[in-house]
């Protein structure tokens, strides 16, 4: 009986040393090439796709990404991705690692033919994570974003990877979708997808860079148009996906700007005739960082400040009944869920309405309801005092 239960003290240890010891599937990395982006571009000489890599130089030291760490572009071709990162092998002479691949950037030739198959392969493949992001490239091909030469000592594709986070975070300036969020939108009804898109920025002397662009927009899996940078900050409100950012009055009141702390979009729909009609309820908070010159400092409940909320709340409605419109003129596809909130909150009458949803998205009618509170003042200036 001792000897058993030496062999089940040293199978315990074994099990326990095992949890501690990483991935079974742990590789060198000295035997790897670590993929920190891929292009997509149509291939040539028969070939269905050209896939460019940017892969990390370790050997040069420095953190990923960072200083010292020199991006190498390894590319090949292929019938299916598959076929790519296998004919790439012969370039880089070692195994393609992608647990660290930032995004996939996807040329609008590829995005128009459909994307679905690429998607595939990059959710089948087991080291790929499914927070990978996936961007347009406005260039004429995907890889001479990878191309670019670097502005910043970070790699083109951590420099997209951190404009993404800081833009949606901070700027409202992009929807960034993860590989799982991708694959569940493209799965559901009664939504459509939207992906970034990013083009290289020039101007007279100064260097060219990387920077966010228009709203890729898709019927099912194909590029079908582009959304404006302008109305991306409204299409955020409309999905529920503002964190932070501005609201500018422009126009309405030149010179105010109000920061976003909090916000929160519920819709609503009532159903009467051929088209539903759908309410976007907007509730945010705000600090407003300027006041409109002429605007004097005060107390909350001052004319001042209610024609503040005023102002911000027209601004958002307009924006928002705005984008709406303008999508239903031009791609004519529910990017903003509505399908979907619908078919999981009135399945009855989804199911007369589904058969011919982007027909029925393009006749119904929307209404913003938005309430805005200025709830802090403490960096409130006036703009002739600052100047």
């Amino acid at each position: 009986m001792r000897w058993k239960r030496k062999a089940a003290a040293l199978l315990e240890s074994a099990l326990i040393a095992l949890s501690f010891s990483g991935c079974f599937s742990y590789h060198e990395l000295e035997n790897m090439t670590i993929v920190t982006a891929v292009a997509v571009d149509e291939g040539q000489n028969g070939k269905l796709y050209h896939l460019s890599f940017e892969c990390l130089n370790m050997s040069s030291g420095g953190e990923e990404g960072q200083q010292g760490t020199q991006p190498v572009i390894l590319e090949s071709e292929g019938n299916s991705i598959f076929d790519g990162v296998r004919n790439a092998l012969t370039e880089a002479s070692q195994k393609l690692y992608f647990s660290d691949c930032q995004e996939v950037i996807l040329s609008r030739k590829i995005a128009q033919k459909g994307i679905r198959k690429v998607l595939n392969w990059f959710l089948s493949d087991a080291e790929t994570r499914v927070t990978l992001r996936f961007v347009v490239s406005e260039e004429p091909t995907a890889a001479e974003l990878l191309n670019q030469k670097q502005k910043t000592a970070q790699t083109p594709a951590f420099e997209i990877s951190g404009a993404l986070e800081e833009a949606y975070a901070d700027s409202l300036a992009c929807l960034p979708l993860k590989l799982y969020e991708i694959n569940n939108i493209l799965s559901e009804e009664g939504d459509s997808l939207t992906l970034p898109g990013v083009r290289v920025e020039e101007k007279p002397g100064k260097p060219a860079w990387l920077r966010l662009g228009r709203t890729a927009v898709f019927r099912d899996d194909r590029l079908i148009g582009w959304l404006p940078e302008n109305q991306v900050p409204y299409f955020l409100f409309v999905r529920n996906r503002v964190q932070n950012g501005l609201i500018v009055p422009g126009n309405r009141m030149p010179g105010a700007a109000f920061e976003i702390a909090e916000s929160k979009t519920d819709l609503d729909f009532s159903f009467s005739g051929s088209a539903p009609f759908a309410e976007v309820r907007i509730k945010s908070q705000v600090t407003a960082d300027e006041l409109a010159t002429g605007q004097k400092n005060g107390d909350l409940s001052s004319p001042n400040f209610n024609e503040l909320e005023k102002s911000a709340r027209n601004t958002v409605e307009a924006g928002v009944e705005s984008v709406v419109e303008y999508v239903q003129k031009t791609s004519g596809v529910d990017i903003f869920g509505f399908g979907y909130k619908i078919s999981k909150e009135y399945p009855s009458e989804w199911k007369k309405l589904s058969k011919n949803w982007d027909g029925t998205f393009r006749r119904m009618k929307c209404r913003a309801d938005a309430e805005i509170k200025v709830r802090n003042t403490s960096k409130l200036v006036e703009r002739d005092a600052a100047q």
